[in-house]
């Protein structure tokens, strides 16, 4: 079975981590590979982050890029810089096992050009757009020019969700995370992802053609007449 790498895309204020969390907890079978990333923790008080970012120096960042540690990172504001490594990745493949991401579209996109066959975008949006400035608002990680930011940001990765496989309204907090188990059960039973399955059908069945349309059984004694 090929390994889903299932990408919750979308604006910050969008719960996706509030979801991930607990989707971890449900599926302990399904994996998380935290972020590299220079920007300072958030305080506990404010947002839990653990096990979800590892913080490094700039130039412990640097040095990581320079040995393609990475598979993919990014530049989203001045000083902040996010990265995915690649060695947890490319384990979880060889293994056969699941993964659910907590990205932006931008990382999302970038994921996606180097791991086609696995990854799976699904675009998690609230409601409206003034309830996701007001959760933006409220969550209190970003003040002022941050902020404001913030909130731009969010703007353009909406003009990115026809990029995604999937689009669902975080709503209701509950209906959303059966809504993600259940995409995780229908890609888990996508044909593609079944390695060799093809191939063993074919093996055992005899060989045959398809037609359609012939109500009166007449296609092969009309064969017989020519």
């Amino acid at each position: 079975m090929k390994s889903v790498f299932l990408v919750l895309s979308g604006p910050g204020g969008t719960g996706k981590t509030s979801l991930i969390k607990r989707w971890l907890n449900d599926c302990p079978d399904l994996g998380y590979v935290p972020n590299i990333t220079t920007r300072a923790p958030r305080p506990k008080s404010i947002v839990d982050e653990s096990g979800f970012y590892k913080h490094v120096s700039r130039s412990e960042f640097r040095e990581m890029v320079s040995k393609n540690m990475f598979a993919q990172w990014v530049n989203p504001s001045s000083g902040k810089y996010y990265g995915t490594p690649i060695a947890p990745l490319q384990e979880a493949i060889s293994s056969g096992n699941d993964l659910v991401f907590d990205y932006t579209p931008q990382l999302y996109l970038n994921l996606r050009r180097q791991f086609r066959q696995h990854v799976v975008g699904i675009f998690i949006v609230p409601p409206t757009l003034s309830e996701l400035m007001n959760r933006l608002s409220k969550r209190g990680t970003e003040q002022g020019e941050e902020l404001h930011i913030k909130q731009n940001m969010a703007l353009q990765d909406l003009a990115y969700v026809d990029e995604h496989d999937y689009h669902v309204v975080n709503d209701d907090f509950e209906q959303t995370l059966q809504t993600l188990k259940c995409i995780h059960t229908s890609e888990r039973c996508r044909m593609s992802r079944i390695i060799g399955l093809q191939e063993r059908c074919r093996a055992v069945s005899p060989h045959s053609m398809m037609f359609y349309y012939d109500p009166l059984n007449e296609r092969l004694a009309n064969m017989a007449d020519e």
